[in-house]
């Protein structure tokens, strides 16, 4: 999987946690830790927004327990998987490689 595969994948992760959750956030028992690092790596792009202690006292409420990492997608986040889901797909040629030429070294 590519970079840009695996950063769309974790972006739509988040879309659907969030959306499922109706409060568009993504907590910190619904991913694993190495996710999260990629969700906090996504954070730096501008690509997603972490809870802060505020928020995070909100959810806490909300969910009954304390809520230690909570994220979700800003408008960048958004735009960004809505382009990657247009963006057109490499097609494979028919045949596997494109036609050889025979090149001769002097």
């Amino acid at each position: 999987m590519r970079n840009w595969e695996k950063t769309l994948s974790v972006l739509e992760a988040l879309r659907e946690r969030g959306q499922a959750a109706g409060h568009s956030w993504t907590l910190d028992t619904e991913l694993l830790p190495p996710h999260q690092l990629q969700v906090n790596a996504l954070e730096k792009q501008g690509l997603v927004e972490l809870a802060d202690r505020e928020d995070r006292a909100k959810l806490s409420a909300l969910e009954g327990r304390p809520v230690r990492w909570a994220a979700r997608l800003t408008p960048h986040g958004d735009d960004t998987i809505t382009y990657g889901r247009s963006r057109p797909r490499a097609e494979p040629s028919p045949g596997g490689e494109g036609p050889r030429q025979l090149v001769e070294l002097i």
